[in-house]
């Protein structure tokens, strides 16, 4: 069966002409909707470009999750933080572009970061560049603070479908070679997210974290590499990824999808009808991170208030030692002076499906319930 985004079939519910609203904040930062007769957008150009909330009509279900602690919007002038917090006392949840890096560092070639770079942290610059019948969209742009990195980002929305398309391009304005990590930074939450749940990625190979002494509630074996979707469980069984455990678990791992063979993923709930998915290039995009926090993540801010999963698209990993593990891995991508890198996603919404074997195009094809 295949699923356009949209759903063929399903009448329209309102705003048959998509709109996009801009000039109002949400928590003190600037923030504009796109939305259509099937989805509603919050991003927030204010922080990052944050895509804070992508909600599905049908279900009056966003898909993304939100934090539970007490973040605080980062001042207009905000300069990253070395500290590892900095990043986290800002985080709402949702959806994050990270640059020029994603995971844990002290010196990223010399520019003091302590997570995920800096890009989610600084206000960007945003005009609406359609508004039409056929469809809206946005454009975000900024230059980082610490690195002489360019970044634009086009977001649209087009009438009848339940699809955002993002284009987003970085160019280098350094006069020299720099390494980067690029990752998309989104987390799905409940009522998406639970024990009817299944995640579909296809990938042929996965690594476990190799975790720290600190960590807790592990339920994968660290530091090991298996086949997809099978994990080493510490209790000697294997744990399959594509199967979600409940917030009862009290559960809390990292892995990394490998080897993909093709760029995209989902998430379906039968139980509600609804499933989310993204579609994106493998070149650069090559290994898909997979936070889980089944209610069993005790640092801070989270002290295991958060069942939610993180499913990033991500050019590089692991999560530390960046950027040595990435060079020692070969996954690390460089951007010479002068030059552009560009990438293209689809993020969807899609009904009447149990389980999906691939994301074509905005297209979602699967076995139907």
């Amino acid at each position: 069966m295949t699923a356009r985004a949209g759903s063929p079939g399903v009448p329209p519910i309102s705003n048959a002409r998509p709109t996009v609203t801009d000039g109002y904040t949400y928590n003190g930062i600037d923030a504009a909707i796109l939305e259509n007769e099937f989805l509603s957008v919050l991003v927030l150009p204010g922080k990052g470009g944050d895509i804070l909330e992508f909600r599905d009509k049908r279900a009056d279900v966003n898909v993304l999750w939100q934090t539970h602690h007490n973040w605080q919007p980062p001042g207009s002038r905000y300069v990253p933080s070395q500290s590892a917090g900095t990043w986290i006392d800002h985080y709402p949840g949702g959806w994050q572009l990270n640059l020029p890096l994603a995971g844990f560092t002290e010196d990223f070639g010399g520019v003091p970061y302590g997570v995920h770079g800096e890009s989610a942290l600084i206000p960007w610059d945003h005009r609406i560049v359609r508004d039409d019948e056929e469809a809206v969209a946005i454009e975000l742009s900024v230059e980082l603070v610490r690195y002489p990195f360019y970044v634009e980002r086009v977001l649209t929305l087009p009438a009848g479908e339940s699809r955002l398309n993002i284009e987003e391009s970085i160019t280098n304005r350094g006069g020299v070679e720099l390494e980067y990590v690029w990752q998309q930074h989104i987390t799905l939450g409940p009522p998406l997210l639970g024990p009817s749940a299944r995640l579909d990625v296809p990938a042929e190979s996965g690594v476990v974290d190799d975790y720290g002494p600190d960590h807790r509630n592990a339920r994968l074996e660290a530091g090991t590499s298996f086949d997809w979707p099978n994990a080493p469980g510490i209790s000697g069984d294997p744990v399959d990824l594509s199967e979600i455990p409940g917030p009862e678990s009290e559960t809390h791992d990292v892995a990394y999808a490998t080897d993909l063979e093709a760029g995209w993923y989902a998430m379906t709930n039968p139980e509600i009808d609804l499933g989310f998915g993204i579609e994106f290039p493998v070149d650069p995009f090559e290994c898909v991170w997979y936070w889980q926090p089944f209610s069993g993540d005790v640092r801070y801010p989270y002290f295991k208030r958060n069942y939610n999963v993180g499913l990033e698209p991500t050019t590089a990993w692991p999560a530390g030692d960046v950027p040595a593990a990435q060079r020692e891995n070969d996954t690390i991508e460089t951007l010479g002076p002068g030059e552009t890198v560009e990438a293209s996603f689809n993020a969807v919404t899609y009904t009447g499906l149990e389980a999906v074997r691939s994301i074509e195009e905005g297209s979602v094809e699967g076995t139907p319930v």
